[in-house]
């Protein structure tokens, strides 16, 4: 699970991202990321209806993205990263978007190779 300390919670923190950070698509899905002055990594997750109109689908996918995140934490740098799926994603196995997410992260410089 993802801590608290790890989350990005408020609106100036997403929109500190959006306004200043760089952006970074995978197969499954796309991030959009800034240095932050910690030495955590916080993560915020962005799944709106458009994707998926029911509740329990779009906290299903939200959940999957924060385990995978929580798996990644320890490599990580102080970064301020917002996720956001793609439409394969609600086909996709779990293993696969943690993959995913590595493989954008590693290629951002986010977090470290082990």
């Amino acid at each position: 699970m993802l801590s608290a300390a790890n989350r990005l919670k408020n609106g100036a923190d997403f929109k500190k991202v959006f306004g200043k950070g760089k952006i970074s698509d995978g197969y499954l899905i796309r991030i959009k990321f800034f240095k932050n002055n910690l030495r955590e990594p916080r993560f915020g997750f962005i799944v709106s209806k458009k994707f998926a109109a029911k509740a329990a689908e779009r906290n299903l996918i939200k959940r999957r993205l924060r385990a995978a995140a929580a798996g990644l934490l320890k490599n990580a740098g102080g970064f301020d990263i917002v996720v956001w799926p793609k439409g394969v994603v609600k086909k996709s196995a779990y293993r696969a978007i943690v993959a995913d997410l590595k493989t954008i992260l590693i290629k951002n410089d986010i977090i470290s190779v082990q």
